[in-house]
């Protein structure tokens, strides 16, 4: 009881000492390079007297962990308002947030990472203040090398929480309008010190993104409907201009305008120099043709003159043959001495984003749409509406036309703004850009058969009542040909864990459109459903990218298959048996029908059957006859099935041979079986069956053949003993070249009970 007392009070008596040399207690961590010392002491007693105990020292090092902060950040970017021509610069504030001094460096590329990274801007400098002044450099290397070697040889250290400032210098273009974006990617260095290593911080990304007092500014929105019929297609466009800028539209001068005898640019004209605006849209083409206008234009708001060229170079007032169409607005037209169309709506509205309430023109026309394959995607076409005008700072702009590198004076001419027209294929700054089908869907699917051996696919196959809903792929199953034998009446039994059954179907999409079709299963008409146990699956064959259907990989599980206007995919069904074994009924045809839905239009379906015959397909039957009481030289009445004969009564034996699989009948190209070199064994002795045992004694209580047998189908006959001589022969085979499908046949001989 007192040894545990005395233990209890030494446990009791134990401490434990932490030092942490110098002391730092920061927000930001502590501080690299502190020694975190640890010592512990114990009190205990003997029960008279009181002892002191002491550990060693353990010591470990704070290591640097740098880290900044910038800001304004990208998440939340600064802003400050430019005007076009004007100077900017926005200046970043770095903090060090870590655990040390540390130098800051840029990252990336000058235009990508830092600098100007977007808008109509030019970058000039960088400005750094690092504690000794602002310092401005025209590189990212120049800024890196006077951080980190400018103060007297050596880094601008900043402490902990201590900040620098980066300045992004630039020039706004003249005229430049939208949003000009600048971006600072710094990091943080820790050099190495006393027991700590050097360390780099990840990147931080600051962000201004700068609005620029407007110029004038052309937004244009294009929106498509698609009409008429599947016969007739049509697609409708509206297009909508407005000056999204904070100042009015200029005139181009004549000279630059699009050329041609449109009359009305001469006698619009304010003046002989100033003459008018121009808005022009190329008709599309569908897979290389052509498409063409469906009535006449129309034009809303502003008035102006629709305008037609069959090559973007002279233009008329005639629509005949036009491949583009276009709108001219007068200088009369544009705000100025007192209009208020086409009136600055400062930002109201933005390129892509012209609402009608807010348009100050707009063009409507119509073109023929195409019936040809793919027709109805979503991107079958895609249509631009461009726009020449003049800004307030004297330049001629456009989509297409270097940034304020035309002037818009005598000096232009058509090859100056002629790129804006020829912008037919792409979304440059003053276009509009609209993607659309070129006709209404039309889903349309044939689901079908694909022949393993010549690689052929053949989706509108038909089957045997001439339909493509009837068709179908047949399979001999034998499991590794382990299963090669049937006997008429008898079941086949398929072992546990067996193989299973593949086959390969076609789809084609006759549609307009890229579809996906859904995959379905079920019992076949006129077919046994598998055995309990026995899945049906779909695996892709395996397929590229191609339209808006993406690749997928041979043997993936699958319940669908995407296939673009016009193609044909082929597809795989997989028959799965059970862990345990399943009873097959002999010559008889298992398996489903695959139908495939369109996803375009559900009503549109279309099936194929694929089918399993376990075995063997080739079907034996017997009969037997007898002539009671007639010798087989006179016999002429046979009574069949009779169940007793008498000796010297005449018997006749008809073998009846059958390929249980449909044939083709009125279809085409259904993947069926055939049976070569089919060889039946007549043997009055034999005995065997490796399902069913059967011992044959014909040759024993007979003369053996009377006569030759008969075949049906022309059957080759061989004979044994007597060789090349039918008469008193007990064995004998029937070889038939081939069994098709569908086909039967038989074999008849005579022989007389002794």
């Amino acid at each position: 009881m007192k040894r545990a007392s005395s233990l209890a009070t030494a446990l009791f008596g134990i401490g434990l000492a932490i030092g942490i040399h110098p002391l730092a207690a920061l927000a930001t961590g502590t501080t690299a390079g502190t020694t975190i010392s640890n010592t512990a002491t114990a009190t205990y007693s003997d029960g008279t007297n009181t002892y002191n105990s002491q550990s060693n020292t353990v010591t470990t090092t704070v290591q640097n962990a740098p880290a900044l902060t910038i800001a304004p950040t990208q998440a939340t970017p600064g802003a400050n308002t430019v005007s076009p021509g004007g100077s900017m610069t926005d200046t970043y504030t770095l903090t060090n947030t870590g655990n040390s001094s540390g130098y800051f460096q840029l990252t990336g590329t000058l235009g990508t990472n830092d600098g100007v990274t977007a808008g109509q801007a030019s970058f000039t400098q960088f400005v750094v203040n690092a504690g000794s002044g602002n310092q401005t450099f025209s590189t990212i290397a120049a800024v890196n090398t006077y951080l980190a070697t400018g103060n007297a040889g050596g880094p601008f250290l900043a402490a902990v929480s201590g900040t620098i400032t980066v300045g992004v210098q630039y020039t706004a273009n003249s005229g430049a309008s939208g949003t000009i974006t600048t971006l600072l990617t710094p990091d943080i260095v820790y050099p190495a010190g006393s027991g700590t290593s050097l360390q780099t911080s990840s990147t931080v990304v600051g962000q201004y993104s700068d609005p620029v007092s407007l110029d004038a500014r052309v937004d244009v929105q294009k929106t498509a409907v698609v009409g008429g019929t599947v016969a007739a297609p049509t697609v409708t466009y509206t297009v909508r201009f407005a000056n999204g800028g904070a100042r009015d539209l200029s005139a181009v001068f004549k000279n630059a305008l699009p050329g041609g005898n449109a009359a009305t640019y001469d006698s619009s004209c304010t003046n002989s120099t100033a003459c008018g605006v121009v808005f022009t849209d190329k008709i599309p083409s569908f897979n290389s043709t052509q498409l063409t206008l469906n009535g006449t234009p129309s034009i809303s708001g502003a008035t102006g003159t629709v305008i037609y060229s069959t090559d973007g170079t002279t233009w008329t007032t005639t629509a005949t043959g036009a491949v583009y169409v276009g709108v001219f607005l007068p200088a009369t037209s544009i705000t100025g001495a007192g209009l208020t169309t086409f009136a600055p709506n400062s930002n109201t509205t933005s390129q892509g984003n012209v609402p009608s309430a807010n348009a100050a023109l707009t063009l409507t026309f119509t073109i023929n749409g195409s019936t040809a394959t793919g027709a109805a995607n979503a991107s079958a076409i895609t249509n631009i509406a461009n726009s020449i005008f003049a800004d307030q700072s004297g330049y001629i702009e456009g989509p297409g036309i270097t940034y304020q590198s035309v002037t818009n004076g005598s000096s232009a001419t058509t090859t100056n703004t002629a790129p804006a027209i020829a912008n037919t294929t792409g979304t440059l700054a003053g276009s509009a850009q609209v993607t659309s089908a070129a006709s209404p869907t039309n889903a349309a699917l044939l689901n079908g058969t694909y022949n393993v051996g010549t690689t052929t696919a053949y989706p509108g196959a038909t089957g045997p009542d001439g339909t493509t809903a009837t068709d179908f792929t047949a399979l001999s199953y034998t499991n590794g040909n382990a299963l090669l034998s049937a006997v008429n009446g008898a079941n086949v039994t398929v072992p546990a864990s067996a193989a299973a059954a593949t086959f390969t179907n076609s789809l084609q999409n006759n549609g307009n459109k890229d579809d996906t079709f859904t995959l379905t299963a079920a019992t076949g008409t006129g077919l046994t459903a598998l055995p309990t146990g026995w899945t049906v699956t779909f695996q892709s064959a395996g397929q590229v990218a191609a339209g808006s259907c993406a690749a997928v990989t041979a043997g993936t599980t699958i319940t669908t298959v995407c296939v673009t206007s016009g193609a044909t995919q082929t597809y795989k069904v997989v028959f799965t048996p059970p862990a345990s074994a399943t009873t097959f009924t002999s010559f008889t045809g298992y398996g489903d029908a695959i139908t495939a839905t369109s996803a375009n239009n559900t009503s549109m379906t279309n099936l194929t059957t694929d089918e399993i015959y376990v075995g063997g397909f080739v079907k034996l039957s017997k009969t037997v006859a007898v002539a009671t009481a007639q010798p087989c030289a006179t016999a002429a009445t046979f009574t069949t099935g009779a169940p007793n004969v008498s000796p010297g009564d005449c018997v006749k034996y008809v073998v009846s041979y059958a390929n249980v699989v449909p044939g083709q009948g009125s279809g085409a190209n259904n993947q069926t079986l055939s049976a070569a070199s089919l060889v039946i064994t007549e043997d009055g002795t034999a005995t065997g069956g490796t399902q069913v045992a059967y011992t044959n004694n014909w040759a024993t209580y007979t003369n053996g053949l009377y006569n030759a047998p008969v075949d049906t189908n022309s059957g080759v006959f061989v004979y044994s003993p007597t060789a090349g001589t039918a008469a008193a022969s007990t064995k004998f085979t029937d070889t038939v070249s081939s069994l098709a499908a569908g086909t039967s046949g038989s074999v008849t001989f005579l022989c007389q009970v002794k």
